[in-house]
Parts: C-alpha cells; structure tokens; sequence
C-alpha cells in the first residue's frame, strides 16, 4: 500500500492533532462574527425563549397562545410542540437577562423586557459558531491533512445553508443549529475516545432537538466494534461488551423516559401528544392527507432535495434562492465528493446513518415550509461533510479548493440576498 493510502487509514482513537484546538478556537471567532453580523435580527418565532421563561416561572405552558405562534391548545391553555432541549439551554440565558446587574444592560440594548427573541437568536448564533469549531475539531481525528480539516469546516459552517439558519434562529431552525452542536460532539468523541457515556450523552441531547434521531442510534455501533465487541481468541463469535453497550444506551433510555414523563405530566399521555394536536388543527390537517408519517410523501423531499431551482430574474439580485426550497447541487455542490471517500467501516457507518435519517425524513407530511435549500438535511451535515473531507482529501488540491470557495460564495449570496436585502420569494 502506498504512503497516501496508509495515511487515509482511520485508526479508531486516534489521538487529535496539535492543530485542531487552535484552529477550532479560530473558526469559532470568525464564525460567531459572521453570523453576527449577517444575522436580521431577533426572531419573532420565540417559542424556545417563551418556553425558558415558563419553566423559570414553575409553568410548562402558556396562558394563551401568541396569535402568530405556531403551538397546541389543550383545556385553555397553550403547550410547545418542539422537544425541548434549546429551551433547556435558554433558561439560564433568560434568567441572568431578568436579573440585575445584566437585566438593566440587556434591556437597553434590545429595547424589550424581557428580549426573548434576542436571546433565542443569540443561543442560535454561539451554538451555530460553536458547531463550526467542533467540526474542525472532529476532522482532525481522522487522516485529514490540517489544510483539509480547516476547509472541511469552512465548508460546513460558510458553505452550506447551516450558514443561513443559524442566523435566523426561529424555533424551527435553532432546533436544527442546536442538533448540529449535539452531533458534532457526537463524532467528536466517537472518532476519539468513545467514551460511552458520553456518547449517549450527545446522542440524547440531539434527540431532544429533533425526535427523529432516535433511529439513528446503531449507527454509532458500526464504526466502534472494538468498543463493545471482545477481540477473537478461540471463539467462533465474538463476546459482546454488555457494560458499554449499557453505558452508551442509559443516556438514551432517561431521555426516553423523561419525554414519556414530560408528556404524561402535560397531557396523561406519554406519545408527543402537543404535535398531534398541532397538526389536526382544521387550518392545518389538509397538509397532511396521509397523516403525519407515510412514504407516500417521498416524492416531494426528494424533489426539494435534488430538483428544486433557485429563481432566476432579469432585474437585480438576479439570482434569487427559492425559500420553497433548492436543490443540494445549488448550495453545496461539492458534497458530491462524499461518494469519493474510502471504502471503510467509518465511511459506512456515515452512509448508514445518513440512511437512518432519511428514512424518516422522506415520511414526513411536509418538506421543510419556509427554507433555504432542504434544511432536514441539516440532520445528518456532520456525518456528510465528515465523508466529503475524506473524499477530497488525497491530498485535497486546488480544484477542491475552489469548489468550497464557491460554495461559500453561493451561501453568502443567499444570505445576503435574504437576510440584508430582505428578498424572499416562493417562487
């Protein structure tokens, strides 16, 4: 095998680079102040930061639901519908912003009392940098080159629609900013020590962002086997570790239990009930002729996905992102290079989980409403630009180079056409 070929080895564990921290410390700077400074705003969309308030306020509701708010009524009263880790991480937020000696200089600055959409925006702009930063982390404990770690984070932070979402910070896409974090800390220690508590721990948490990831779960197994399968001695079938498969599944299963708990308390159920209700509204139930999950619904992601253009015009901007939806090919072309990473146990526990999550995210009743690109598939970015890297670099030359460049420069074109020039059209 050639010196090139030894190199792009993943050894499970490998220790990370002496690079990685500083450059990670680097891309969280330049990251935090780009989104800062292409962000619109704070978002009128709060339910997260409503939610926090609540919970400080010994409440899991509202009295009455805000006009323009998307949320389930239930016996007079206002639930949210989301799962509930952003709020988690709001409540010390919203608690230092009514507490003296911030409150006083929070509220200036913001001209409300309390800002809450100020403060959700914001946890979508330090967790949306903090992912860019774990992501060149991430890249440096696999056989990447450090130029090709710090351009496979570039590519996912400024070279995809993460860019755009994360500055917005409405409760549908700091749901999807925040599971991006939770995830990158996720291939963070699986490429690394895959400690499995942790592990679980991570995966918990982006569960709680989006509820589709529990079925994600096994693809974590396939990468690791030298974490919970005993090495072969004279047995036939290898012993199963059974104490790190606990260790790695408890996290899951208390977070499980909690949200049975959660919606117990709330509604004598322990299913997402509040969702349910959200989507039989009569206003809403004809989005959803087939209920809220069947594959009949296939074939509108999978145009989203690949097919939707963005709007062409002969008046400026010209080029106009479609917010029904863009095809991959028109905001991050060079994941193309995904299908080019080696042949390896990471590269199918990747593909498996990217599998995983599409086979819910085709099932369901819509395809993402208002958007830049196909924003579910945000999901599984990670593991996405995670074999994009790979793909690329052998070594990465220039070519690679300038097909990230471009995809920066098409994602800072639609960030400033919608958030700076407030261009929005459906089509």
């Amino acid at each position: 095998m050639s010196a090139v070929g030894r190199s792009r080895r993943w050894n499970p564990g490998r220790p990370a680079e002496p690079h990685g921290r500083r450059d990670a410390l680097w891309l969280f700077a330049a990251a935090l102040v780009v989104y800062g400074l292409t962000s619109p705003g704070a978002t009128a969309y709060d339910q997260y930061a409503r939610f926090a308030d609540a919970m400080l306020h010994g409440s899991l509701s509202l009295p009455q639901r805000p006009p323009h708010l998307e949320m389930a009524e239930y016996q007079g009263r206002a639930y949210f519908s989301n799962p509930p880790t952003p709020a988690l991480l709001l409540v010390p937020l919203v608690w230092l912003a009514e507490h003296e000696p911030l409150r006083h200089v929070v509220v200036r600055w913001t001209g409300s009392d309390p800002p809450l959409g100020a403060l959700q925006t914001w946890l979508s702009l330090l967790m949306g940098a903090l992912s860019v930063a774990l992501a060149r982390i991430a890249l440096g404990r696999v056989p990447l080159t450090r130029r090709a770690a710090n351009w496979g984070a570039a590519l996912f932070g400024f070279g995809s629609i993460y860019w755009y979402h994360t500055t917005i910070g409405s409760v549908w896409y700091i749901a999807q900013t925040i599971h991006a974090t939770f995830m990158w800390l996720l291939v963070c220690e699986w490429l690394g020590r895959a400690r499995a508590p942790l592990l679980g721990l991570w995966f918990a948490a982006a569960f709680w962002c989006r509820m589709e990831t529990i079925v994600v779960a096994p693809f974590v197994l396939i990468a690791r086997p030298d974490k919970w399968l005993l090495p072969l001695a004279d047995e036939l079938v290898p012993r199963v570790r059974w104490r790190w498969l606990m260790s790695y599944g408890a996290p899951i299963a208390a977070v499980l239990a909690l949200n049975a708990l959660y919606n117990w308390v709330r509604f004598g159920v322990i299913t997402n009930w509040a969702y349910q209700m959200l989507v039989e509204k009569p206003e809403v139930r004809g989005m959803f002729p087939h209920g809220l999950m069947s594959w009949h619904y296939w074939p509108g992601h999978v145009y989203v996905l690949f097919r939707a253009k963005p709007i062409m015009q002969r008046a400026f901007p010209w080029v106009v992102p479609s917010m029904g939806g863009m095809a991959i090919w028109y905001t991050t072309p060079a994941f193309v290079y995904a299908l080019r990473a080696p042949l390896d146990r990471l590269t199918a526990a990747c593909w498996l989980g990217i599998l995983f999550f599409m086979s819910q995210l085709l099932c369901f009743g819509g395809t993402g409403m208002t958007q830049l690109g196909y924003r579910f598939a945000m999901d599984f970015y990670p593991l996405l630009t995670l074999l994009t890297v790979r793909g690329m670099d052998r070594p990465i030359r220039w070519w690679h180079v300038t097909i990230i460049a471009a995809c920066i420069v098409m994602n800072a074109w639609y960030v400033w056409v919608l958030n700076l020039l407030h261009v929005e059209r459906l089509f």
